[in-house]
C-alpha cells in the first residue's frame, strides 16, 4: 500500500474510533444544577458507572458529547424520578427531561424508596435513529400491560393475546439487529408476563441455541425473570442434593456437568453465563456457601474462552467480596448525632461491631438495652457503631422517650443513603464484625442477642 494511502485508511480509523454521540438536553425545571448520566457495568450487578456530567444552563439546557462503542442504556437519576434512554455511536439527539419530583422527608429516610422510571422524550433528526425506535418499542409495550390491569384482564386470555398481537404488528422490521433483537425480548417479556407461555418454553424459544446477548437490557430482563434463584430450584430436583453439595464446594466442573444433562444447557458459554448470574444473585442468600460461590466464578474467569464471561466474572466478583470476611467492607463518610464526619478509618484500632438500625423496628429496640451492657463490657476493645436510617430529631426523641442512656456512636446516612445497598441490608437490625485492620471478620454477624457475647470473649486485647 502507498504511504498516503495508508495515511488517508489510518486517518479515517482514527476518526472512526473517537467519533462521538452528542447529547443536547432540555431540562427547564434542572436550571443551574449539574445531572449525572449513567450506565450500567454489565446487566447482571447493574453496578452504575458515571458516563457524562451535565451542567444545566440558566436557561434550562445543556450539551455533552460521550464516546461510546455500541448501543448504550443511559439514565439520570433525580430523588423521586429515574429518566432513562438510548444512545447509539456516533449520532445527534436531543433529551427532554420535562418532570421533576423531590422526595418527601419520609421518603428520604426510606433506604428502600423505589424511584419511577420514566422514558426521556428524545428527537432526532433522523426517524430511524436507534434511541427512537428502542423507546417506542418500550412504549407500546408499556401501553399494552397498561390496557390488561385497567380493563382487569389478567385472566382473559384472549383479550391478552389480542393485544399482544396488535403490538407485533406495530413493530417494524427494522434493520438493526440489536432493535430487533430488543422488540422479540420485549414481547418474550410480556408473554412471560401474562403467563401466554410457559418458562420452559420460553427458555427453548429465546435462549437455546440463540446468541447471549449481553448489553441487550431485553434480553437480559427476560433471562432474569426466567432463571431467578436457578440454583435454590436445581437443588430441589432430580440429583439436587448432589448439585447442593457441588456448589457449597465450589465445584466448577461439577455443576457444568450436572447441568449439561439438560438439553437446553448444552452450550457451554451459556451454562457459564447461567451460573454466573445465579452466583451473584443468590450469594447473599443463606442457601449456599458465600465463599464457594466466588471460587466458582473467579473458576469461570480464569477458564473460560469466552470474554464477555470472563469480564463478567470479573465485575462480579469485585461486586461481592467487599462483603466477604477478609475482606475490606466498603468505606463511608457520615455524620454523628454531633455533626462530625465519621468514616471507617475513625474507628481505627479496635475491633467494630457495625449496626444498621431504624427506631421504628421492634427487633433494634430490643437490642437497644443488650447493646448498653456490650458496650459497657467491651468497650475496652470494640467500638460499637449503629448506622441509622431515622432522623436526628427521631433518634434523639426515642432516647428520650424511652429513657435509654446510649454511650456508643450513632451515625446518620441521610447524606450516603447508598451504604443500604452497598452493606446489603435487607433487614433492621443487621450487624458486621471488622477486625482491627478493617477487615471484615463476621459478615453478617450475629445480633446482640444471638451468640456475638462469645465472639467478643474470644477477641485480642
Amino acid at each position: 500500500m502507498k504511504p498516503f494511502l495508508l495515511l488517508v485508511c489510518l486517518l479515517i480509523l482514527a476518526s472512526a474510533a473517537n467519533a462521538q454521540t452528542h447529547i443536547r438536553i432540555s431540562a427547564p425545571k434542572y436550571k443551574g444544577e449539574t445531572l449525572i448520566l449513567c450506565k450500567y457495568d454489565n446487566y447482571v450487578t447493574k453496578k452504575e458507572k458515571e458516563l457524562a456530567k451535565c451542567e444545566i444552563d440558566s436557561i434550562g439546557n445543556a450539551y455533552v458529547a460521550v464516546d461510546i462503542d455500541a448501543v448504550q442504556y443511559v439514565f439520570m437519576r433525580y430523588e423521586k424520578l429515574i429518566y432513562y434512554f438510548f444512545v447509539e455511536p456516533d449520532s445527534d439527539i436531543n433529551v427532554i427531561f420535562a418532570e421533576k419530583e423531590l422526595l418527601s422527608e419520609k421518603e428520604k429516610l426510606n433506604p428502600f424508596f423505589e424511584p419511577l422510571y420514566i422514558a426521556a422524550k428524545v428527537t432526532a433528526k433522523n426517524s430511524s435513529n436507534i434511541s427512537l425506535q428502542l423507546l417506542d418499542i418500550d412504549g407500546k409495550s408499556d401501553e399494552i400491560i397498561l390496557a390488561v390491569v385497567k380493563n382487569k384482564k389478567e385472566k382473559d386470555r384472549h383479550f391478552k393475546d389480542s393485544l399482544l398481537n396488535v403490538l407485533k404488528n406495530s413493530l417494524d422490521d427494522y434493520s438493526n439487529e440489536f432493535v430487533n433483537s430488543y422488540a422479540k425480548y420485549r414481547i418474550a417479556s410480556i408473554e412471560y408476563l401474562f403467563k401466554l407461555k410457559s418458562v420452559r418454553d420460553l427458555q427453548y424459544e429465546y435462549f437455546v441455541g440463540k446468541p447471549i446477548l449481553y448489553r441487550n437490557p431485553a434480553y437480559c430482563e427476560l433471562f432474569n425473570h426466567i432463571n431467578e434463584k436457578y440454583f435454590l430450584h436445581r437443588t430441589q430436583q432430580a440429583q439436587g442434593n448432589v448439585f447442593r453439595q457441588a456448589v457449597n464446594r465450589g465445584n466448577l466442573s461439577a455443576i457444568r456437568k450436572l447441568l449439561s444433562q439438560n438439553a437446553d444447557l448444552q452450550d457451554k458459554d451459556f451454562c457459564d453465563f447461567l451460573i454466573l448470574h445465579n452466583a451473584y444473585n443468590e450469594f447473599y442468600d443463606s442457601n449456599f456457601s458465600r465463599s464457594a460461590l466466588l471460587s466458582i466464578v473467579d473458576s469461570i474467569a480464569q477458564e473460560t474462552e469466552n470474554n464477555d464471561n470472563k469480564i463478567l466474572a470479573e465485575d462480579i466478583s469485585n461486586a461481592i467480596v467487599n462483603l466477604l470476611a477478609g475482606y475490606f467492607p466498603p468505606d463511608f463518610e457520615l455524620y454523628d448525632m454531633q455533626g462530625n464526619k465519621k468514616s471507617l478509618k475513625s474507628f481505627a484500632g479496635k475491633y467494630l461491631y457495625l449496626g444498621f438500625f431504624s427506631v421504628n423496628s421492634y427487633g433494634c429496640i430490643q437490642d437497644f438495652y443488650l447493646m448498653k451492657h456490650l458496650a459497657e463490657k467491651f468497650g475496652n476493645k470494640v467500638h460499637f457503631v449503629s448506622i441509622c436510617i431515622d432522623t436526628k430529631d427521631d433518634i434523639e426523641n426515642f432516647i428520650k422517650t424511652e429513657q435509654y442512656d446510649i454511650d456508643w456512636t450513632f451515625l446518620l446516612c441521610y447524606n450516603n443513603k447508598n451504604i443500604i445497598k452497598e452493606y446489603d441490608v435487607r433487614t433492621f437490625p443487621t450487624y458486621y464484625l471488622i477486625d482491627r485492620s478493617g477487615k471484615l471478620l463476621q459478615s453478617p454477624a450475629p445480633s446482640p442477642s444471638e451468640d456475638i457475647y462469645q465472639i467478643f470473649e474470644k477477641l485480642s486485647d
